[in-house]
This record gives structure tokens, sequence and C-alpha cells, in this order.
């Protein structure tokens, strides 16, 4: 688990511009009531409470009772649970918002995604949720890691892990590039996306270099196999 946890932190620290960015952009009001679902180690939660001020309400919950115990000891402010998305522990209507970031993939759970079918989850956000309140769902969709590299970046693409968690057995309409799709079918309306870009420079950092490295083997660790 001490290296699970480094590896979030590490992950986390690469990303916090981007993620600081994204929430500054929602306009979440101060002291409003919130629900980060999917929280993991509670970096990202920490990253929404500062933005609400400490009049606000705001739970993190997982399913890992690790990390949410990891969770809770540094941020005392947060309340932190062990929870499913699927079946979330609160009452109807009681969130002014939702934020769920890198959790709402659909897949095998040997994959470690909660469910092949993403309404089920969406249902639950849709129902905890206040009429007229806010839900953010966040996922990579894109990536250019391998700048002068166009082609060979391409074909790394190409690869089942890079295209992990879907694969060729499931329904394509789950796939989250049909998001709008299956958000509608949970009845949420006014749907809107929006891509956030964010640059990485040299000279790296050491973090950003173990980071880097990170993505690498989660994207392309089949590469190797699959284009030779």
């Amino acid at each position: 688990m001490e290296n699970e946890i480094s590896l979030y932190n590490c992950l986390n620290d690469f990303r916090k511009p981007l993620l600081s960015k994204i929430i500054n952009s929602l306009g979440l009001p101060s002291g409003s009531r919130g629900l980060d679902a999917g929280c993991g180690i509670g970096e990202i939660t920490k990253l929404l409470y500062e933005n609400i001020g400490e009049s606000g309400d705001l739970t993190g919950l997982d399913f890992s009772k690790d990390l949410i115990q990891y969770a809770q000891n540094k941020n005392k402010k947060i309340k932190f649970i062990e929870g499913d998305v699927k079946s979330l522990p609160f009452a109807d209507n009681c969130f002014d918002w939702v934020w769920s970031c890198d959790t709402v993939w659909t897949g095998p759970k040997e994959f470690g995604c909660p469910s092949n079918n993403p309404s089920p989850i969406i249902g639950e956000y849709f129902r905890v949720v206040k009429p007229g309140g806010l839900i953010v769902l966040l996922f990579w969709t894109s990536q250019k890691l391998l700048p002068g590299y166009p082609l060979l970046e391409s074909k790394l693409n190409s690869t089942s892990s890079a295209n992990a968690p879907f694969t060729s057995a499931m329904d394509p309409i789950f796939h989250v590039m049909n998001m709008k799709y299956w958000l509608k079918k949970s009845g949420l309306e006014n749907i809107k996306a929006k891509t956030y870009l964010y640059d990485i420079n040299a000279p790296l950092s050491k973090n950003d270099r173990k980071a880097l490295e990170l993505l690498f083997e989660m994207l392309w660790y089949a590469g190797k196999t699959e284009l030779n």
C-alpha cells in the first residue's frame, strides 16, 4: 500500500497545476456542499476544499479503506468515508455538486473499473445532487507525450494498453467518448464538454520525470510486444 500511495502522490503532484486550473474554472460556490466520488488519497479533495473555503462542507468517498484512512489522517478538516459509487450512502438531493475524477471508467473489474455500464454510477450522482446542481466528470482523453515523434506515438496509442480499460468485448455505446448519450439517459441536462490543456516543458523536475515514466508504463506497456 505504501508503494501505491507513493505513486498516487507522484501523479497528483504532476497534475496539480492542471487540476487547480480546472477547479478554479468551475466557479464552485463558497461554502457549498460537495462530494468527491472516488477520492483516492484525498489530494484532489484538498484542492476542492481550499476552493470552497472552510465554511464549505466536503466529503471524500472511495472504496479503499486504506486510502480513506490515509486521506483522513492527512486532512482532518475533511470528512472521508468508505463507500461504493454504485450505491452512495447519502440521502437524495443533499449535495450542491459532485466531482468525480478518473473514476467512471467503464471496463472489467480486473482493470479496477467499478462497472461495465456507467449508468448506475451516473444515476447515483444524479440522485444525491440537488436540482440544478453540478456533476463534474474528468477523464484522460488524449495526450502528447512524445513531441517530435508523432508516428511512434500514434502507433503506441493503437495498442490495447493505451485503450484500456475498454476492450473489444464491451458495448461501444458505453465508451467514454459516447458520454453525452449515457449522461442524457441518466436524466442530466445542460451537458457540456470541455478540454483542458497543460504543457510540461524542460527542464523536468525529478517528480515530473518519474510521473512521465509511470504514464509511459501505464499507457504503453503492451506496445513492445504488439508492435514487434
